[in-house]
């Protein structure tokens, strides 16, 4: 008999769409095995998805008590493990209680992405990202894991090599909170190249964007499209808010800039990754609109950060997640 795995996360227009995106991309891969079968526990708005039709789904208002609404969940549908993506900051939530009352259910428990410091009471903390700061913790957490094999990414299609062209994929986030499309699109229809083509991606909670009266570029508005990777592999350049969407663009090796709208929030995150080198990096939006127009002029650059990015993104994070559950549970 196949053994339930709750997937539990956090989805609205204010928190956005990134901790539904990675647990999708686990389920699918999941699913691969017979002994397995992921379910659905989403505190916020209905998606309305085609990719959730596959797996059953169960809706929680995002006001909801956490704890109680996961408990409740867990005595009804008796999953073997839970594994948690979800936005911590609803500071009134008693994790540790809740992971206490799990662990003398024998329920596994894995938190992604989140709860770093409650990894005694948890089986498995996977932080999807290439780099972490371990002087907050204990220089051993061995049930802990990071790095670039770690990302929760959707990949349906092969990677392409890399061509110079005026195509440019632009994403703002699925809620677009600091409201990009209210000036964002006037400043690239003024500075970029007359000859440029823009795939503007207006995400499921956000506005549509304020184009110019009479734009100089080609404007293409696609509306919260359930797949990106099409828009992705048929763009020369990309310009991203950072995030999960940045992620599943440079695994295809689209040349891209990256910024965050959201003030000094993601600098720590953004200044690690200038390191890497797999992209341009920005820390507003001012200095993403001036490194797009660079980028597209340097195409030794642009082929650097291709080339760059693929090799970093070469193991699928989603599949090594879902091997170290199957392990977990022995099946």
């Amino acid at each position: 008999m196949s053994m339930k795995i709750l997937l539990v996360c956090h989805a609205s227009p204010v928190i956005g769409l990134g901790h539904f995106s990675r647990l999708l991309a686990l389920a699918k891969v999941l699913t691969k095995s017979t002994k397995v079968v992921p379910e659905f526990l989403i505190f916020g708005d209905s998606l309305g998805r085609d990719e959730l039709a596959k797996f059953k789904t169960f809706f929680m208002p995002i006001t909801s008590n956490f704890a109680t609404s996961v408990k409740n969940w867990v005595v009804v549908h008796e999953p073997k493990m839970v594994v948690f993506d979800i936005f911590t900051g609803y500071k009134d939530i008693d994790y540790i209680n809740l992971f206490l009352w799990m662990t003398e259910r024998h329920i596994y428990k894995v938190c992604i992405d989140a709860l770093v410091e409650l990894f005694d009471y948890v089986d498995l903390v996977w932080i999807p990202s290439f780099a972490f700061d371990f002087t907050k913790y204990p220089n051993q957490i061995s049930n802990l894991k990071f790095g670039w094999d770690s990302f929760l990414l959707q990949k349906r299609l092969e990677n392409q090599t890399w061509k110079e062209g005026l195509k440019v994929l632009v994403l703002t986030g699925g809620g677009d909170v600091t409201k990009l499309g209210d000036t964002l699109p006037k400043q690239l229809d003024m500075l970029l190249n007359h000859n440029v083509e823009i795939e503007w991606v207006k995400g499921p909670f956000a506005d549509a964007p304020i184009l110019p009266r009479k734009p100089r570029l080609k404007w293409n508005i696609h509306n919260a499209p359930a797949q990106l990777d099409e828009l992705i592999v048929q763009a020369n350049y990309v310009l991203t808010v950072y995030g999960v969407s940045f992620f599943e663009v440079i695994q295809y090796g689209v040349p891209t800039v990256v910024f965050s709208p959201y003030g000094i929030k993601d600098n720590e995150e953004l200044i690690a990754l200038q390191k890497e080198q797999v992209a341009a990096v920005s820390f507003d939006v001012n200095a993403a609109i001036k490194n797009i127009t660079t980028l597209m002029k340097n195409q030794k650059l642009a082929k650097f950060y291709s080339e760059r990015s693929q090799k970093k993104l070469s193991q699928n994070g989603a599949e090594n997640l879902s091997k170290n559950i199957i392990s977990m549970l022995g099946v």
